[in-house]
């Protein structure tokens, strides 16, 4: 009796286990198809194959399904931290390191928007001696979790060349600790094991978000689903502008067994006696649709406080300051993100310094930060006024004003262009034509001839 209770609690507690990870597993595929659709909808690419289940028969399929891509756009005008990059105050070295990281941290806070959650990869690297960081993000992958916000390990699977036409591999994954590397196939077969020894796990892993209940956080749903919305809505309407011109063509008085055919315009249709033909043309109203995919744009860039304007909708141009009225709510937005994003800097700072100790380069403990502000457009005269106020306040001098607008310059460079400048204008032929004659300018054989000739009259 015994023996068979506790067989049948084995059984239960072994069914409740695999009852559990089939559920898990069926999530995480559900996760990786949702990610693989994201991508698509910002690339792009291969729309059409999550619309046409909507567009079965026959009569549908005389048109390609449309394609618009607006998540790209609302994806990138939404990522407006690395729009113009950060200021890193560490060290002439740290700044050779990463000379490629303003660059990728654009493209991680474009797909951090996209699809939620995205690990980024920090890989040491060195071309023809000189070292730098690489950055790789990853955005589909699990996770072996600390707590429910922690990760301590990830597993993802391999990119797998596929405009490599002789590789026709297994899909292969790869797995990452705070101290081990493992590479293995679909069956779980390990190719290749090794200690990487840099002491932490080498990704940093942003979100869009604050995680709330779960690790993972939600993507741009609301602009995908918008924009399939959108793709269906204009498959439909190139349907129904292809029957409105040419219409659905219909006979009456006419035996159903005997075969017409309609040849074309050139060609005569022999008709029975009595028999009619004529063509139908739906009666839609192109307009109220268009009307209708204007709404849904607008609806779902309000509520990413975000605006479109139409090329229909004409009027002036606005300015700097009503464009920043105008934007006021997305710049809130862009400084709620700007501490979010402060912290995934020094989290990301602290696996560089423990990679490049690792590689024999000694990095400071701290890093100072400071994320350059998009500016909205000024007047010529406004610009004038600011950069007169910066230099009478001290807050920056000739040689940084100069820099602002010159990004190419070194402080040497610029401060070389300055004394150039500064040389030529103190030139007394120079103040004479400006009409501010410091000193009186040497004269010349043609200015005492004027003077004689003055002297005579």
């Amino acid at each position: 009796m015994i023996n068979s209770t506790f067989k049948e609690k084995t059984t239960v507690e072994k069914l409740i286990k695999e009852s559990i990870a089939d559920h898990k597993l069926r999530i995480q595929k559900g996760r990786r198809d949702w990610v693989r659709k994201m991508l698509d909808y910002y690339g792009g690419n291969y729309t059409n194959q999550y619309i046409e289940q909507y567009f079965n028969s026959a009569s549908f399929q005389e048109i390609p399904c449309y394609n618009a891509n607006f998540t790209r756009r609302f994806i990138n005008k939404m990522s407006r931290i690395y729009t113009v990059g950060a200021n890193r105050n560490v060290n002439n070295e740290y700044d050779k390191l990463t000379i490629k990281k303003n660059a990728r941290m654009k493209h991680v806070e474009r797909m951090t928007r996209l699809v939620g959650t995205v690990a980024t990869q920090v890989i040491y690297k060195e071309h023809n001696g000189m070292p730098y960081f690489d950055y790789r993000p990853v955005y589909y992958f699990d996770v072996h979790l600390k707590d429910p916000f922690t990760p301590a390990a990830i597993m993802y699977p391999l990119l797998m060349l596929p405009e490599d036409i002789l590789y026709n591999q297994k899909m292969e994954w790869a797995y990452w600790d705070e101290s081990i590397y493992a590479h293995y196939d679909s069956d779980g077969n390990i190719i290749e094991e090794y200690e990487h020894g840099y002491g932490v796990l080498p990704f940093l892993f942003t979100h869009r978000e604050e995680q709330v209940d779960e690790f993972f956080v939600d993507g741009a749903n609301d602009i995908v689903d918008c924009n399939e919305q959108v793709n269906i809505a204009m498959t439909e309407m190139q349907l129904g502008l292809r029957f409105q011109m040419f219409g659905q063509p219909y006979m009456t008085g006419v035996d159903s067994d005997k075969r017409i055919e309609r040849a074309g315009s050139d060609q005569i249709l022999d008709l029975p006696e009595g028999a009619t033909y004529d063509i139908a043309s739906p009666a839609g109203d192109i307009n109220a649709v268009i009307e209708n995919i204007k709404f849904q744009l607008d609806l779902v860039a309000q509520n990413n406080h975000l605006y479109v304007q139409f090329a229909q909708d004409g009027g002036e141009t606005p300015s700097g300051i009503a464009l920043k009225i105008k934007d006021l709510e997305r710049f809130e937005d862009y400084q709620d993100d700007i501490e979010l994003w402060r912290m995934y800097e020094h989290e990301l700072y602290y696996i560089e310094r423990e990679i490049a100790a690792y590689n024999n380069i000694n990095l400071p403990d701290k890093l100072k930060l400071d994320f350059n502000e998009p500016e909205y457009p000024k007047t010529v005269q406004d610009q004038i006024l600011l950069d007169e106020h910066r230099i009478k306040h001290h807050m920056i001098d000739e040689v940084d004003l100069l820099m602002s607008y010159n990004g190419d310059l070194t402080r040497k460079e610029a401060e070389k262009v300055i004394e150039k400048n500064k040389e030529a204008m103190e030139d007394p032929h120079y103040a004479a034509m400006e009409g501010n004659i410091t000193e009186e300018a040497p004269e010349t054989e043609e200015t005492e001839e004027l003077n004689e000739e003055a002297d005579r009259s």
